[in-house]
């Protein structure tokens, strides 16, 4: 295992010198926006190319706001320079104040019979870390985690959890005010209440030790709707999309994200590791953004990360932003917009590639299949006919036993962090039940399907974290679902919560029970410890 392991990274470490930062987008461009970087207020552009015909010889560089799709007849160019085969542009970025250029992206135009005409990608600012003031530490006291609940933080810390993930709905910050934020020369007020209950939750799970995972989540409230992407303005779903089309919506996401992302790096709590949206290829019901291609939907979302992603990194250098995939890995049965996850997640790559690289992350939700299948390791036939489930690229579903498909993919040249290295990669929700009417389990079977999910898991050495889902069973999930995945009730524990306390500490007498539920002799026997 040790020896596979040690030759994909030097494959790794191979493939990374070779690789292309930057890509030029536009179909018909001859100039390359080969980087976009912020030092102080100054914002440097290089590009590079063969020279296009132009009615001066000049280069003029646009900044295009979130909202704004081009340059069509604007004037009002930032920079300029020669045309020749390297250029450098500076322009200021003005933070926060009103004509903020964090967000924005910039192509380089030429003046054609009058006109400003796009001959380059369109590229982002890269380095937002470089304005922030905090850098917070990133603890990680072990693999394991839980989807926590704050009533029961007090049980983080000696269950040894180093994850502890909870829910951010943006939409409730806007439904009220009291507590006031000034950003980009506008004062906002959000929800004292929730503001409130959110130091509350961080700061117990801080005080608890654990690396915080915030979910970013935007539902649908009528009186909040400007939060939601115009095409995705319908009730009835799970989470929505956000609103990067219009200035108004995308101004307060920005706002919100910085204010949250500044909170919450110090004496309120830290949230460590941030991940936007949830499932995300699965458009409906889980981000919705309206009827669109997977290109397209993978394009919006793309357009939604960098600016979370901005706001944050720009007030916490250590932080760190995800987005989230769920198990259907090549999956897909027709449904209207639900894509497979490597379809989006490649073309998201692929998209920030183009518009300037940066240091995102992945979290997945390898469950079982179906869900309610505790014994994972054993699908039912009618599931086992379909073969979903195996180790290549082309594997249509991920659960535990086949995480290595998403790690593998990941190490590909196209698919490495800035500096060359293999992405953060985390699972974020792997839950397993103990409780359901159509497949037979209990809370002893349960427990063997975490250990043994666990093991499978973080034996691999890109899973940074394995968050296990959940800490407390959850009434909507019981009725919806069938489904008690909790490590215990509020009645108290179940036999998976020591379990879950003592997995990754190499007492045997909390593992070893599970052998002889998944059919095996030896941990050694399958290749794990």
């Amino acid at each position: 295992m040790k020896r596979r392991w040690s030759f994909r990274l030097a494959l790794v470490m191979l493939f990374a010198m070779l690789m292309q930062m930057t890509v030029c987008a536009a179909g018909n461009a001859t100039v390359t926006i080969n980087s976009c970087t912020i030092a102080g207020n100054t914002v440097t552009v290089v590009a590079t190319g063969a020279v296009p015909a132009s009615d001066d010889g000049v280069y003029y560089l646009f900044e295009l706001k979130p909202y704004q799709t081009e340059v069509g007849a604007r004037a009002d160019f930032c920079a300029s320079a020669p045309a020749a085969e390297t250029a450098i542009f500076t322009t200021t970025l003005d933070y926060n104040s009103a004509g903020n250029k964090l967000y924005s992206r910039f192509v380089v135009t030429t003046r054609q019979g009058g006109l400003f005409v796009p001959v380059s990608n369109e590229m982002y600012i890269t380095n937002p870390e470089a304005l922030a003031t905090k850098a917070t530490g990133y603890p990680v006291r072990s693999k394991k985690g839980l989807t926590a609940d704050w009533r029961y933080s007090d049980e983080l810390s000696s269950l040894g959890a180093g994850y502890a993930s909870y829910e951010l709905d943006i939409s409730r910050f806007f439904t009220a005010g009291g507590t006031n934020y000034t950003y980009n020369g506008k004062t906002y007020s959000f929800n004292s209440g929730v503001v409130t209950e959110y130091d509350v939750v961080c700061q117990k799970f801080a005080n608890a030790g654990c690396n915080v995972v915030m979910i970013i989540k935007n539902s649908f409230n009528p009186a909040t709707a400007d939060l939601i992407l115009p095409t995705g303005r319908v009730a009835g779903k799970n989470c929505y999309a956000l609103n990067t089309a219009e200035q108004g919506g995308a101004e307060k996401i920005e706002a919100l994200m910085s204010f949250l992302a500044n909170r919450y790096s110090g004496s309120k709590g830290t949230i460590h590791t941030w991940i936007i949206g949830n499932e995300i290829n699965n458009n409906s019901p889980w981000h919705y953004a309206g009827d669109m291609s997977a290109d397209a939907f993978a394009a919006q979302y793309a357009k939604e990360f960098r600016l979370c992603y901005n706001a944050i990194k720009s007030q916490n250098a250590g932080a760190r932003v995800f987005l989230n995939i769920d198990q259907r890995w090549n999956f897909e049965d027709g449904t209207p917009n639900q894509y497979a996850a490597k379809k989006i997640l490649d073309n998201f790559a692929t998209n920030i590639s183009q518009t300037g690289n940066i240091d995102w992350g992945v979290s997945i939700h390898p469950h079982p299949v179906p869900l309610f299948n505790c014994q994972f390791w054993n699908m039912p036939a009618a599931y086992a006919g379909l073969k979903l489930i195996d180790h290549t690229d082309n594997s249509k579903m991920i659960n535990p036993t086949n995480v290595d498909v998403l790690t593998n993919h990941m190490i590909q040249p196209t698919m490495l962090a800035p500096n060359g290295n293999a992405r953060h990669i985390l699972i974020s929700e792997m839950g397993f039940t103990s409780y359901n009417a159509q497949i037979p389990t209990d809370e002893t079977i349960q427990a063997a399907a975490m250990v043994y999910a666990y093991k499978l898991t973080s034996s691999n050495p890109f899973i940074e974290g394995v968050i296990i889902h959940r800490q407390v069973d959850h009434a909507s999930e019981i009725v919806s679902d069938g489904m008690a995945v909790g490590i215990r009730t509020d009645a108290g524990p179940k036999y998976a919560y020591n379990v879950f306390k003592y997995m990754d500490t190499g007492n045997t007498a909390y593992t070893d029970f599970a052998l002889p539920i998944i059919g095996a002799t030896s941990w050694a026997d399958l290749g794990l410890n």
